[in-house]
């Protein structure tokens, strides 16, 4: 399968973390990360978007579904995201996977508020086109493509589409009241 797609870099690694607020105190005092967002998670807790430049997240903190360290076969990771340099190449890399009888645990789908509200979605996401697969220890990967920029020192979402975020805020919260 080699050759029939490339992959850029490493883009980001999921944490799972025991405390959301302790946790984003180190990465921020400690290590000197950016806060992106935090932002609530279908099915309760929030995740938390860290930056160390201008890409929309370099660490994702999220809480720990099953503190006993079996998800997943890791304790503490969550997954890993590589990246793709184009949504052709996204595409490319979606097909070869499927061909080689690789499963699609999540997606194809769009991370933010251009997403709506279907599955994989957050308010305070990327905007970055995304699947989901594992390899064979069950260790999740995640391919993308398109993740936004926020230069430094504007706020996530700007002004300029912030109420588009807080539509999809509000259509959720009218969801999840509607189902619970």
């Amino acid at each position: 399968m080699a050759g029939k797609f490339t992959i850029s870099r490493v883009g980001h690694v999921g944490l799972y973390v025991s405390d959301i607020d302790r946790s984003l105190a180190w990465y921020t005092e400690v290590l000197g990360l950016t806060l992106t967002g935090r932002w609530p998670m279908p099915g309760g807790g929030e995740i938390v978007f860290l930056r160390f430049g201008d890409n929309h997240h370099d660490i994702v903190l999220m809480p720990n579904p099953d503190q006993s360290g079996e998800k997943g076969g890791s304790k503490r990771l969550q997954h890993i995201a590589m990246e793709v340099d184009s949504r052709d190449e996204w595409l490319k890399a979606l097909a070869a996977l499927k061909r080689a009888g690789v499963t699609i645990t999540s997606g194809p789908l769009v991370h933010g508020f251009e997403g709506g509200t279907g599955p994989g979605t957050l308010p305070g996401g990327s905007g970055s086109r995304s699947f989901y697969f594992e390899d064979p220890d069950g260790t999740s990967l995640e391919l993308y493509t398109d993740m936004m920029k926020v230069p430094d020192g504007l706020p996530f979402p700007t002004p300029e589409y912030e109420d588009l975020v807080d539509d999809v805020r509000k259509e959720r919260a009218a969801k999840a009241k509607g189902s619970g």
